[in-house]
C-alpha cells in the first residue's frame, strides 16, 4: 500500500502551512515526518486525517482518490490520528468512546463484549484505565494510551502519530514501538511525527524533513542525527542550549512557603513544609502518571497553601497573581476558535469597560513580534503549532509580578522552540516571585531548575537545592527503585 501526496498546499490567512508538497509513504517503512514548530507537519497529517482541507492538490491512497477535507473518508479508507493534543469525546467514558467511535453500523451493540475486548486490549498494552472512567478525568498521556487502543479497535491500517510519546511511560512507550514495529511488517503504514530524534532512531526507517512548509529531503534511517538537524535548523547554533544564569532582579521579596498541611488524601504529598527564594524555578519531575502535573493544579486551585515569607509576615499570594498554564493547550489553555488579537483582548484589556480594539491589535502585533510567533494578530488558536500555542499563552500572562505555575510547558516542542520558551521562562521567573514547572524530562529539569521536586507515583520522595542532589539519582527517585540496589 502507498500514499501518495501530490501537490500539498495549504495557507491559514496569510500563513502558507504546506506548500507543494510531493512525496510517497509506502508501508514496509515506518516513515517520519521531522522540522521545527511551524514547519508544517502536523497539517500535512491532519489533512491526510481529514480534519483539514487542503487549498490544493490530491492525496492517493492505494488507488483511490481520498476526499480532502472529510474525516469520514479518511476513516473509511483506514486513516486514524493519534494527535498530540487527544482528539476524543471529554464528556463520555471510556467504553461509551469506543462505542460512539466504532464505524460498526449495527443497532444491537454489545456492551459487555466490548468491554470485554477493552479490558483485554488494555491489560495486554499494561494501560491502569477503567472503561468506566470519565475521559475529562484522565491526565492527557492516559488520553492518548485510550485513543491509540481505540484506533486499533476501529481496523485502522493507516496509523499517524503526532507527537504522541509525551503519554508514554518508558515501558510503555517501548511496548508500543514493539507493537507498531509488528503492524508494519503485516502491512500497516506507520507515519510519526516527533522532535524526538531517539525516538524517531529508533522506530523509523526513513524520514521526511520539512522546513517552512516545504520539503527539504527524504533520507534513509539510520542516518547521523547531526545530519537530520542541520536539515531541519537553520544551524547548528540556533538549537544550542542556553543556560546562562539571569541576574535575580527581585531578591529583596523573601522566599516562597508552600504547606501541605490541608493536602488533598488522594496525593501523597510532604509531612513538612517546603521554602525557597523568590526568584527561582523549581522543577517538578516524574514519569508520566505521576503527581507531579496534579501537584501544579493543586498549587493553581489553592488546594495547597503557597505563601510569601519574609523577616516581617506570611502573606498569602493573591489569586490573580498564579499564573497557570496547562499541557492541554488547546482544551485548557486557549480558545479554539479565537484569533490571537482576541485572546489579547481578553488577558490583558477585559477589566476595561470599553476594549480599545486599535489599542489591542497594537498589543497583539507586539507580542507576536517578542515571542516570534509565527502567525498574524488574526491567527486563529487552532491554526498554530503547538509551538506557537505555548508561546502565545506565554505571551497572555499579566505583566504584573506573579508565581507561573506550568504543566509541561515544552511538551511535544522541537529543541529550538523549547531554547526559545525557556529564556521566556527563566527571565520572567527571575524578575517574579518564581516559577513551579512539571515534567518528565530528566534533562529539562537538570538543565533549567533551581531547585528540584520528585514524584514516585503519588509521593515526593526528594526536594532539595539542584547541588545537594546529583542527576543520576533522579531515575531512581522517580521510580521508586533504591540507588544502592
Amino acid at each position: 500500500m502507498e500514499i501518495k501526496f501530490k501537490n500539498i498546499t495549504k495557507s491559514f490567512g496569510n500563513i502558507l502551512a504546506n506548500k507543494d508538497i510531493n512525496f510517497t509513504i509506502s508501508s514496509g517503512k515506518i516513515h517520519a515526518l521531522l522540522g521545527e514548530n511551524g514547519a508544517g507537519k502536523s497539517t500535512l497529517v491532519k489533512i491526510l486525517s481529514g480534519h483539514y482541507r487542503a487549498d490544493d492538490g490530491e492525496i492517493i491512497v492505494g488507488e483511490k482518490k481520498l476526499e480532502l477535507g472529510s474525516t469520514k473518508d479518511s476513516i473509511k479508507n483506514g486513516i486514524g490520528i493519534l494527535a498530540q493534543d487527544p482528539l476524543d469525546f471529554s464528556n463520555l467514558n471510556v467504553l461509551e468512546s469506543f462505542i460512539v467511535g466504532s464505524k460498526n453500523s449495527n443497532p444491537f451493540i454489545n456492551i459487555k463484549g466490548i468491554k470485554k475486548n477493552i479490558l483485554e486490549q488494555f491489560k495486554k498494552y499494561k494501560i491502569n484505565v477503567n472503561p468506566d472512567d470519565q475521559i475529562r478525568d484522565l491526565s492527557v498521556g492516559e488520553r492518548q494510551q485510550v485513543e491509540l487502543i481505540r484506533l486499533l479497535f476501529n481496523g485502522t491500517k493507516i496509523i499517524i502519530l503526532d507527537e504522541p510519546t509525551n503519554g508514554f511511560s518508558l515501558e510503555q512507550k517501548q511496548l508500543v514501538f514493539e507493537v507498531l514495529k509488528s503492524l508494519n511488517e503485516v502491512g500497516f503504514i506507520i507515519i510519526l511525527v516527533s522532535h524526538k530524534l531517539d525516538e524517531v532512531l529508533d522506530l523509523c526507517q526513513e524520514a521526511t524533513i520539512l522546513k517552512r512548509g516545504e520539503i527539504v529531503s527524504t533520507v534513509q534511517l539510520p542516518c547521523p542525527s547531526d545530519q537530520i538537524i542541520d536539515l531541519m535548523f537553520d544551524s547548528k547554533s540556533s538549537v544550542k542550549v542556553n543556560n546562562k544564569k539571569e541576574s535575580l532582579k527581585n531578591s529583596n521579596l523573601g522566599s516562597i512557603l508552600i504547606n501541605f498541611s490541608k493536602n488533598p488524601k488522594s496525593i501523597q504529598y510532604y509531612d513538612q513544609n517546603i521554602n525557597f527564594p523568590c526568584g527561582k524555578t523549581t522543577g517538578v519531575i516524574g514519569l508520566q502518571g505521576s503527581g507531579a502535573d496534579q501537584f501544579i493544579r493543586d498549587c493553581f486551585s489553592g488546594k495547597i497553601d503557597i505563601t510569601i515569607k519574609n523577616e516581617n509576615s506570611d502573606n498569602f499570594i493573591p489569586e490573580k497573581y498564579f499564573y497557570y498554564t496547562p499541557s492541554d493547550r488547546l482544551e485548557k489553555g486557549l480558545f479554539n476558535e479565537l484569533k490571537i488579537y482576541e485572546h489579547v483582548a481578553i488577558s490583558r484589556f477585559s477589566n476595561s469597560q470599553i476594549i480599545d480594539w486599535k489599542k489591542v491589535e497594537n498589543k497583539s502585533i507586539q507580542l507576536i513580534d517578542d515571542f516570534n510567533i509565527k502567525g498574524e494578530k488574526s491567527t486563529l488558536a487552532s491554526e498554530l503549532s503547538g509551538g506557537n500555542q505555548q508561546k502565545l499563552m506565554l505571551a497572555l500572562i499579566p505583566e504584573e509580578i506573579g508565581l507561573l505555575l506550568m504543566e509541561q510547558p515544552t511538551r511535544g516542542l522541537d529543541v529550538q522552540s523549547a531554547s526559545f520558551i525557556w529564556r521566556k521562562i527563566k527571565t520572567r521567573s527571575n524578575s517574579d516571585y518564581g516559577s513551579i514547572f512539571s515534567t518528565t524530562d530528566i534533562e529539562e529539569v537538570w538543565a533549567y531548575s533551581d531547585y528540584i521536586m520528585c514524584f514516585s507515583g503519588n509521593s515526593i520522595t526528594h526536594f532539595s537545592d539542584k547541588s545537594k542532589i546529583s542527576k543520576n539519582e533522579i531515575p531512581y527517585l522517580i521510580s521508586g527503585v533504591n540507588s544502592n540496589g
